[in-house]
């Protein structure tokens, strides 16, 4: 059996406009500039434009999950951009990707990094399969 990582396809795009939003004051926003130059790591890998702006935002996006005292993390990695529907050939902003992690805090630094990595690392591999 064939699958998709995800339902979203990712083909036909080279260029991407990367950004870090943090939604919590539990993570500092000095992390959006580690967060930023790991992306740029991954999109230079995959040959993705991320100099000067794109239409097509690849956005980490950061915020706490309110469970009990414990400290839980929603890391999501989304792309958006202006599609044009079927029906009315109308131009439209929507998400045409998104992987989400969530996670219990045990070291912040590592955990959040490693979530990162690890969804960029899942667009990756889709993002060849999907480009192959």
């Amino acid at each position: 059996f064939a699958f998709a990582q995800t339902p979203y396809t990712l083909t036909k795009f080279k260029s991407l406009y990367p950004m870090v939003e943090i939604y919590t004051d539990k993570v500092k926003n000095s992390y959006k500039e580690e967060i930023t130059e790991i992306i740029r790591e991954y999109t230079d890998e995959l040959k993705l434009d991320t100099r000067g702006y794109s239409q097509r935002p690849l956005v980490i996006m950061i915020s706490r999950v309110a469970i009990g005292k414990k400290l839980v993390l929603k890391v999501a990695l989304i792309i958006g951009e202006e599609v044009k529907r079927i029906d009315d050939d109308e131009e439209v902003f929507a998400l045409t990707y998104q992987k989400v992690d969530i996670f219990e805090i045990d070291s912040l630094e590592e955990d959040l990094i490693d979530s990162v990595e690890y969804l960029l690392e899942e667009f990756k591999e889709q993002y060849i399969e999907d480009n192959l």
